[in-house]
C-alpha cells in the first residue's frame, strides 16, 4: 500500500511532465471579437377591445320588505 502511494504521484509526474501550456495564441481558434446585444423590440400595445353592448341596468326595482317560509312577499319599496 505504501509503495503504491508514492509510486502513483511519480507516474503522474511523469505523465504530465510533456504537456506545455502554449503561451502563443492558436492559429486554428477564431480570434476573439465583441458582441454585441440585439436591439430591444419596441413595445407592444394590444388594440383596444371591440366594444360589446351590455343592456343598462333598470332605473329602478322593486324591494320586498317581507316574504314568508313560501316566498311570499308583502309590502317593499322601489328603489
Amino acid at each position: 500500500m505504501l509503495i503504491r502511494r508514492l509510486l502513483v504521484p511519480v507516474a503522474a509526474g511523469i505523465g504530465l511532465a510533456g504537456c506545455v501550456a502554449y503561451q502563443e495564441p492558436v492559429v486554428y481558434a477564431p480570434q476573439p471579437r465583441p458582441i454585441y446585444a440585439p436591439a430591444p423590440a419596441p413595445a407592444y400595445y394590444a388594440p383596444p377591445p371591440e366594444r360589446v353592448y351590455v343592456q343598462p341596468r333598470p332605473r329602478r326595482y322593486w324591494v320586498p320588505r317581507r316574504c314568508d317560509a313560501w316566498g311570499r312577499c308583502r309590502g317593499g319599496y322601489w328603489r
